[in-house]
């Protein structure tokens, strides 16, 4: 398979990452600066208070920061003259990091997942996104640094998602 189409799908997922981001930032801003106070018994408002906003927040941060670093790594990954930075066996075993981290937590989803299988779909599709990506990012950047920060945040987010999914469903 040719290379810009792989380069171009790694830049796809992080990008969809970093939009969901933003929006997942801003809702919780705008719901933040939302000073006045729920009714008593408006149990919708209390819904969407304060705690909604810190958790936007925080899940547009998760988001983001393994798609801004993907994304600044693969700056100039489609020049015809672009190699990439880092040696074969590091690309490959962050690769099948990568992939490896997509199967497991669709094996565990499926084994042991919620009975809703939207919920469990869309965990996946996070998973994937992030872990796909960086796996991307690795294999083509052309800037060493770069590659080594995504090689970096693609362990973090393989090793974040192990544990959630453990300490969520294994025990």
């Amino acid at each position: 398979m040719h290379r810009r189409p792989l380069v171009i799908a790694s830049r796809t997922m992080l990008l969809m990452m970093l939009i969901a981001a933003v929006a997942l930032i801003g809702l919780g801003i705008f719901t933040l600066a939302r000073t006045d106070a729920p009714e008593v018994d408006g149990w919708l408002r209390s819904i969407f208070g304060q705690v909604f906003g810190v958790i936007a927040i925080g899940l547009g941060l998760v988001l983001g920061a393994p798609g801004a670093v993907g994304l600044w790594a693969m700056a100039g990954a489609t020049k015809t003259t672009a190699d990439p930075a880092l040696s074969e066996l590091p690309r490959k075993v962050l690769a099948g990091l990568g992939i490896g981290t997509v199967i497991v937590a669709a094996v565990i989803l499926v084994v042991t997942g919620s009975a809703v299988v939207l919920l469990n779909l869309a965990l996946v599709a996070l998973v994937a996104l992030a872990s796909l990506g960086l796996a991307g990012a690795v294999t083509f950047s052309p800037h060493r640094g770069r590659a080594i920060v995504s090689g970096i945040a693609l362990c973090l987010v393989s090793l974040g998602t192990l544990r959630l999914l453990a300490a969520a469903f294994l025990r």
